[in-house]
């Protein structure tokens, strides 16, 4: 069985609750803790006020008369308040009085002041009176049993509201939490009513939250990309298709030249046809792959190259069909390195189209010279075939496009290819006539590093 996936609305839930359950039971145990003390400190001021209140009712009598009623008893002899005990002692240690309540011993040895005792096994808090003058020394004591739960009810009362409205806290977390996610449900909603051909952006509306907003922004880019990749993608197929049908009926008609022909120069002939047309179809496919892939990658990883091995190694690529075309290939290279940031690959890519469509169009017997300069970095390729004319070059750099000079074997991809991988490199291409007047020459330029 899996397991479910984690919830947000319940991880929002128990950290809000249990960081309010921490908070409100430490507010309820420090309130309880306080009214404790305010209570003892309460009940404290009582036993001096009833200390204080024997000892000036003893000061008031001349004398002790047995016959005359205990100043600590009531009518009827009862205790003088439940839960206290008093004894008046005279200054030589002689107990004077005490309520019914009190021990014969000594409630506390204390001369004056707070303290606490036991007497009857049980506790007490005791406050003893020192003697004044004519007044005796008077104790007071009260149960804590009888005290503590007393301060214990007071506190409790008051604390445990606290503590019953823990419940209905996490009831309304929960309905805030589950409120306060209802934007992301609704996002989510929004995105699973998407289908890849109608991807349209979420668009984060004004009331959407600051927290949302972000997530949406970021889901509007992603949709921005697939929206990209989607047309590349039909793009792609289209100019696959549009451009293979012609190459690929081509190639039957040669073979089926070659299948019906009966004679062995007839069949030879329609076989070279044939090669010649899988080079071409060929060389097709490898460009439309190119484009597409630029078109994907978007950046490539930096890393320094030196543009002299590039035209080196396209060089080296080329020299057999450049000798089968009767072109000599030129080339004019500084003796320092000129050092670009970008793709050795993609650079070799640009340079080889640039040649072969040197090649392809160039006058027979004629030449394509490669010159590299420095500063800033650049590249050049020049012919000497018929060029383009200056209202033609612009249009050369769109897919598919033929000038007037083309002889319908070339894809029109060449330049575009060359072009997009100088974008790529923070560069751009130029076209220009040759140094002769005739011919084209194409210049790409690279930023320094």
């Amino acid at each position: 069985m899996k397991n479910s996936p984690p919830s947000l609305r319940r991880r929002l839930f128990w950290v809000i609750a249990g960081t309010l359950a921490v908070v409100w039971t430490a507010a309820a145990g420090w309130i309880f803790v306080a009214l404790r003390a305010e209570v003892n400190g309460v009940l404290d001021a009582k036993l001096v006020e009833s200390a204080n209140l024997v000892q000036n009712l003893w000061h008031g009598a001349t004398a002790p008369d047995p016959g005359r009623q205990n100043p600590m008893q009531g009518a009827g002899g009862t205790t003088l308040t439940e839960g206290l005990a008093c004894q008046v002692w005279s200054l030589n240690g002689q107990l004077l009085s005490r309520s019914d309540g009190a021990p014969q011993n000594p409630l506390s040895q204390t001369p004056s002041g707070f303290s606490e005792a036991t007497a009857r096994n049980e506790r007490w808090r005791v406050y003893a009176a020192p003697a004044n003058g004519e007044a005796p020394r008077v104790v007071v004591g009260e149960r804590l049993a009888i005290r503590d739960g007393l301060a214990n009810r007071i506190a409790a009362g008051l604390t445990l509201p606290f503590l019953l409205g823990l419940p209905a806290l996490a009831l309304a977390i929960s309905f805030a939490v589950r409120r306060g996610l209802k934007p992301l449900q609704a996002a989510a909603r929004r995105v699973e009513n998407l289908t890849p051909d109608a991807v349209e952006p979420l668009g984060g509306s004004d009331k959407s939250p600051g927290e949302v907003a972000p997530l949406l922004a970021a889901i509007d880019r992603l949709l921005g990309r697939l929206r990209e990749t989607l047309a590349r993608e039909r793009r792609f197929l289209g100019d696959a298709a549009h451009q293979l049908r012609t190459p690929l009926a081509a190639l039957k008609t040669q073979a089926q030249v070659a299948l019906d022909s009966p004679q062995p120069e007839q069949r030879e002939h329609a076989l070279h046809q044939l090669v010649a047309g899988a080079d071409r179809t060929d060389r097709l496919v490898y460009q439309l792959l190119t484009l597409a892939r630029l078109d994907e990658s978007g950046q490539f990883p930096k890393e320094p190259v030196d543009l002299r091995g590039v035209i080196t190694r396209a060089r080296e690529v080329l020299a057999g069909q450049a000798k089968e075309a009767r072109i000599r290939l030129e080339t004019s290279l500084p003796e320092d390195p000129v050092i670009v940031q970008g793709s050795s690959e993609a650079l070799e890519s640009l340079l080889t189209n640039l040649i072969h469509n040197a090649i392809r169009y160039g006058r027979r017997d004629g030449r394509v010279r490669m010159r590299l300069n420095s500063n800033p970095p650049s590249l050049e390729v020049e012919d000497n075939g018929p060029g383009l004319a200056p209202e033609e070059r612009e249009r050369a750099l769109a897919r598919f496009y033929r000038g007037n000079q083309s002889t319908g074997q070339g894809s029109g991809l060449g330049l575009p290819i060359a072009a997009r991988v100088a974008e790529l490199h923070d560069g751009f291409l130029e076209m220009g006539e040759g140094a002769e007047g005739t011919g084209l020459r194409v210049t790409v330029w690279f930023p320094n590093v």
